[in-house]
């Protein structure tokens, strides 16, 4: 992403660090002047009609709506602050604060469009789900509580996340769907090609999968048609470890590396990100 390396040389003194701090202390600002006036909720929402009466803060002021209103639900409140600053932050250091600035950004102007254009009211939720989404993805295998007791990896919370969002899409109205599918471009623009590659990776080891062999890694004809060796499918860039050598461990590639490049989860978030040199 030769395109975004040039444009974060010349924006990125820009970025606002921590982003999501600062979006959470305006919430509970809010939330704190709502259980006075709750009346404030409807100044804030993002109305187009409003809108084009010149109440143009709204474009704004709708990311400082809460998620809970009520004070008796102060306590899910929390928890939904703690969830997001946790994801933001860990977003924040392992992309920059230029790159996910840009990846909130792109939601916020999706979401913003979908609301103008099509003259639906929208909300920040479908926006914050895309957060989570980005942060399954890169940090698949990290563990949540839920409820404080039962473990669950992030990757299958994002799944659920997904189905529930796939069911309004289904069910609900075309403002709904537009909104879904407006706030998850961000998504679709910073992760398309490593679905993709996933995909494609998925689809290889389902042809290679009858061929396996007993103590792991795929069988590998050679051009004499004489001879089966192992041929391992995975193999990280760092240590060159295959998943011959721990059937145990998990392979990605890295978003922020060009080329298709893959690591173990020892080396994945402990590397120099590899960036391909402009021909001259």
């Amino acid at each position: 992403m030769q395109w975004f390396d040039k444009l974060e040389t010349k924006l990125g003194h820009f970025a606002v660090r921590n982003l999501m701090f600062y979006i959470i202390i305006g919430q509970l600002i809010v939330f704190v002047a709502g259980l006075f006036n709750t009346s404030i909720y409807s100044y804030l929402i993002l109305d187009p009609a409003m809108v084009r009466q010149g109440q143009v803060w709204r474009l704004i002021s709708f990311l400082l709506v809460p998620p809970f209103y009520s004070f008796t639900q102060v306590f899910w409140l929390i928890i939904s602050f703690y969830f997001y600053y946790f994801i933001g932050k860990m977003l924040d250091l392992y992309w920059g604060s230029f790159r996910f600035n840009l990846y909130y950004l792109i939601g916020v102007v999706g979401t913003v469009a979908v609301a103008m254009i099509f003259d639906v009211p929208v909300s920040s939720s479908f926006l914050n789900e895309t957060l989570f989404f980005a942060f399954a993805t890169l940090f698949p295998d990290m563990e949540f509580l839920i409820f404080f007791i039962l473990p669950v990896k992030a990757k299958w919370l994002a799944l659920l996340s997904a189905g529930l969002i796939l069911f309004q899409f289904v069910s609900g109205t075309w403002g709904v769907r537009l909104a879904i599918l407006i706030g998850v471009l961000n998504y679709l623009l910073f992760f398309g090609a490593t679905i993709f590659r996933l995909i494609r990776d998925g689809r290889r080891r389902m042809q290679f999968q009858q061929k396996s062999a007993p103590q792991g890694g795929f069988k590998h004809v050679t051009p004499g048609g004489g001879k089966i060796v192992n041929q391992a499918f995975h193999r990280c860039c760092i240590c060159g470890k295959t998943e011959l050598d721990d059937p145990n461990m998990q392979f990605r590639y890295c978003a922020q590396c060009d080329g298709n490049r893959e690591y173990c989860m020892d080396h994945l978030y402990q590397h120099e990100h590899y960036k391909e040199t402009p021909a001259e």
